[in-house]
């Protein structure tokens, strides 16, 4: 007789041990943007989820320094202007931080970087588009490419001591 497989459920990641840590409440979801592109979005609207809530993690390079890293998140559904970022920070320029060493510079994937994880192992500095002020709770990446974490925005800002910035300018 063939013995039941137990369903097994999914070992946290070091992202959602971070929250735990920090009395965060948090929901795990699935969200796989990398593979199912606009269908993802399709599926999250069907949850409830509004598309804007749900955030990109993009590492950025200050120019001229090769350890000037930094994180802005913001919706998947909207673009970033680096020159306003720049501006912003108040740096010459910056630029993406080469996706093919992003393992190195930020201990993920891309597609799996993190606020939560590149603020507490990295200790990067967190931006936040200035357009998720109205969603209470928002969702970006558990660490692992297809999952993520809806939190609190509140919560979420204060753990990583993360500030707000315009990301892209307005019509």
């Amino acid at each position: 007789m063939a013995k039941k497989k137990k369903k097994t459920k999914e070992k946290k990641t070091n992202e959602e041990r971070v929250l735990d840590q920090h009395n965060i409440e948090y929901e795990e979801t699935s969200f796989n943007w990398i593979e199912q592109g606009k269908d993802a979005l399709k599926e999250a609207a069907e949850l409830g989820v509004e598309p804007e809530s749900i955030l990109k993690t993009i590492v950025l390079q200050g120019k001229g320094d090769p350890k000037d890293f930094f994180v802005v998140c913001l919706p998947i559904v909207h673009e970033m202007d680096l020159k306003l970022v720049a501006q912003q920070l108040g740096k010459k320029q910056v630029h993406l931080a080469d996706n093919k060493n992003l393992i190195n510079i930020t201990g993920y994937i891309h597609g799996a970087n993190t606020p939560i994880g590149i603020h507490a192992f990295k200790g990067f500095p967190i931006y936040f588009d200035e357009r998720i002020k109205p969603f209470e709770i928002i969702s970006v990446s558990a660490g692992k490419v297809g999952r993520s974490v809806r939190l609190k925005q509140e919560d979420l800002v204060k753990l990583v001591n993360g500030k707000y910035i315009e990301v892209e300018r307005k019509e």
